[in-house]
């Protein structure tokens, strides 16, 4: 073996070495020189150096054994594992085979029609919410004055859309019922409303489609002329509207905006409370005595010949607030009038939902509405007495802010 060589000449260079040094203050031999001495100097370096590399390589023979062992090990694995797949596959065929054999094989003949159901899950899509908005206000010694009270609302949203390639059908629902108490347990009427619109439209390549519309609104229970709950101001078909109309829709490709346009549009408005058609309300023909002094009802029913457009836009704000907005408006030029009214109708809904949670929202409403034929007395002092002078159209607000807890389907 090399090793043992190489020691032997080490420790021939060591000896030589101990012969060359002084012994007992004699001079060194001369043919030990210090060129003799940096060549043994870079043998010893080589030796170690040579002896690492050796250790090294020693130790990758191990790593490369190793290895090799671990690769034999997955091959046998695979090798096993691919055996399995085919067992399994071969278990699978059979099955599948039996199973053709036992089912039966359907009549020559047309293919049968699809399930109805099948058909309508594709093309219906039914969405919604509805939920309970609270409103509380308490006071204890409140040196402006008020009164406690609270309300609620509850509400109910739903949007029903058939679509086909050629046409779509969208069918809305709004309703809302709210009610306040206050301290004296008085109860008055805070929402009532019955929102009901069906859309047909045919589709076009361009953004306009013709689209007939028809709306319908009416309340659930009676109004009073509050703080006097006896005297009747509205109620269920009293007044209810409704409106035909024919014309063109534009939306946006998001469905954001879409507006509606009908040049013709026929609105009829419906009071079937007597007391009311009578009394002439919400633009129906009033009762009235003949020449002969008998009693002629007022009529039920008011058709009126108009234009009717009808805005929709959503807008979401950030991750939680979403902007939403109606507005219906109806001009009637059929009517004719004796005064400069302005035969305008419309209905503007604003509403703002600040999410909270999945099921908890601040919801802000504001609702302006217009309607010619819906009057309010107007009062002038006589005498020292608050006289009614007139009935004129005004400008009617509702606004709410309250906390809603809302589930959306």
């Amino acid at each position: 073996m090399r090793l043992p060589r190489q020691l032997f000449r080490i420790l021939l260079i060591i000896t030589s070495t101990i012969a060359a040094c002084p012994i007992y203050g004699q001079v060194r031999y001369s043919f030990f020189t210090p060129e003799v001495e940096a060549i043994c100097q870079n043998a010893l370096e080589y030796i170690r150096i040579k002896q690492s590399l050796t250790l090294q390589q020693y130790q990758i023979s191990q790593d490369v054994e190793q290895l090799r062992n671990t690769i034999e090990i997955l091959n046998r694995h695979l090798e096993q594992t691919l055996d399995e797949q085919e067992v399994v596959e071969s278990e699978l065929a059979a099955i599948n085979r039996h199973i053709d054999s036992i089912t039966p094989k359907r009549p020559d003949g047309p293919r049968p029609k699809v399930n109805i159901i099948d058909i309508l899950s594709e093309r219906l899509s039914f969405h919604g919410n509805y939920g309970l908005n609270i409103n509380q206000l308490a006071l204890s010694n409140w040196a402006a004055g008020g009164e406690n009270s609270w309300a609620g609302k509850a509400f109910a949203n739903f949007s029903l859309v058939y679509h086909k390639k050629r046409f779509e059908q969208k069918f809305i629902g709004s309703f809302a019922f709210g009610i306040s108490r206050f301290a004296d347990k008085r109860l008055e009427k805070q929402d009532d409303k019955i929102d009901l619109t069906y859309s047909l439209s045919l589709n076009s390549k361009s953004r306009w489609n013709i689209t007939t519309v028809a709306t319908f609104n009416t309340q659930f229970a009676d109004g009073y002329k509050y703080p006097n709950d006896s005297t009747v101001i509205s109620t269920f078909f009293a007044p209810a509207y409704l409106t035909l109309s024919a014309g063109y829709t534009y939306k946006t490709k998001n469905e954001r905006f879409q507006i509606f346009l009908s040049p013709m549009a026929g609105k009829v408005t419906f009071v079937f409370n007597q007391d009311l058609a009578d009394a002439g309300n919400f633009g129906v023909k009033k009762g009235y005595y003949d020449q002969d002094g008998n009693w002629i009802p007022g009529e039920n029913i008011a058709a009126a010949l108009g234009v009717n457009v009808i805005i929709n836009y959503k807008q979401p704000i950030g991750k939680s607030i979403t902007y939403l907005t109606l507005l219906n408006g109806f001009y009637n030029y059929t009517e004719k009038r004796d005064d400069d009214l302005l035969r305008l109708d419309f209905n503007w809904e604003n509403t703002i939902n600040f999410a909270i949670s999945k099921h908890l929202t601040t919801i802000l409403f504001v609702n302006l509405k217009y309607d010619h034929n819906t009057t309010f007395p107007v009062y002038e002092t006589i005498e020292g007495e608050e006289t009614v002078v007139d009935n004129v159209p005004k400008l009617q607000l509702k606004e709410s802010i309250g906390i809603a807890f809302v589930h959306n389907f």
